[in-house]
């Protein structure tokens, strides 16, 4: 019998649960479960019920502009022009959000299974919970659900899959100094999220060429489209990385989210430098997927302008210190 990536996740996620209640209570899943559970199929059509009723135009009578063609009020050229702006139009349909959360959902079970599962500290895990819930309450998309987690490995990691799903690795809560650089770090996660960095780059690659748009529906009829979406995604976060430019944003906003949230705008920008000049994630998955930490600072350096009057704003070191102390 071959199961699918939804009875996997389901299968996998119901393994972590009984993996022990500390992992469970320290990243809480929401109601992920229920929607990745195999889609039941629809009903058939009882006999005897009307069909739905066709269309007055069928398709191929090109609606007002075929209606213009014909009357001579439109060239055939012209109507050929409008006719392909609007199929690019059509072929940007953005993903909503239920179908983002449920490719994040799935995804957010690979980073466990392919990095070491959650680290085993629940009040670690509040204290990052607590800071980049903080900072997305902040974003420019505070209305979605956020979960944040601690990955049991120590290479420097961290991801951050779509719906709200952020992931960062005990390696690299080891190279951080202070709650600033722990805030710059999760607003450059969280900023990924907000500006739909994944969704954008699958929507331009080939599991969804030729769709004019991707729902639950389509994605519970066609097991293969869910399939091709979640390696598409999984080549992205995990091989290929996200295209410089995004990153580049990335670092960006999440440097005004943690400003926002009122701590020093140079967290993100000094933890960059201290990765730039560690050897600790030379074999790590963020130094391949990730522009070099010369080229992040070099794109940073004049967004410092706009912080300038607001260097007092507070690093706490200490206070991250004395969380931290004993934890890992």
């Amino acid at each position: 019998m071959r199961f699918n990536k939804w009875q996997w996740t389901a299968l996998a996620f119901a393994l972590l649960l009984l993996g022990g209640a500390q992992a469970s209570q320290a990243f809480d899943f929401g109601g992920l479960l229920k929607e990745l559970e195999k889609p039941k199929t629809p009903p058939p059509r009882e006999s005897g019920q009307t069909p739905a009723a066709e269309p007055a135009r069928k398709e191929q009578d090109g609606g007002l502009l075929g209606l213009g063609e014909s009357l001579g009020l439109i060239d055939k050229k012209s109507s050929d022009l409008l006719k392909g702006s609007v199929s690019t139009l059509k072929a940007f349909q953005p993903i909503g959000y239920e179908e983002e959360r449920a490719i994040g959902g799935s995804l957010a079970v690979q980073v466990f299974n392919r990095f070491g599962g959650p680290y085993p500290n629940e009040a670690l895990t509040r204290y990052v919970n607590l800071v980049g819930r903080a900072v997305a309450d902040v974003s420019d998309r505070p209305e979605i659900d956020y979960h944040f987690a601690i990955l049991n490995t120590e290479h420097p990691n961290a991801f951050a899959t779509p719906g709200g799903y952020v992931f960062i690795s005990v390696g690299l809560l080891r190279l951080l100094k202070n709650e600033a650089e722990l805030a710059g770090v999760l607003g450059h996660e969280i900023a990924h999220i907000t500006r739909k960095h994944a969704l954008q780059t699958i929507q331009r690659g080939q599991a969804l060429k030729g769709l004019t748009s991707i729902t639950l529906t389509a994605l519970n009829k066609n097991m293969g489209l869910f399939d091709k979406v979640i390696d598409e995604v999984s080549e992205i976060l995990f091989t290929r990385g996200l295209d410089k430019e995004l990153e580049y944003e990335a670092d960006k906003f999440g440097t005004e989210y943690a400003f926002r949230m009122g701590y020093n705008a140079e967290g993100l920008k000094n933890f960059i430098a201290v990765l730039g000049q560690s050897h600790e994630g030379e074999s790590s998955i963020f130094s391949s997927t990730h522009p070099t930490p010369g080229d992040r600072l070099s794109h940073l350096a004049g967004e410092g302008e706009k912080y300038k009057l607001h260097a007092h704003y507070p690093v706490l070191a200490q206070r991250y210190k004395a969380t931290v102390q004993g934890k890992l």
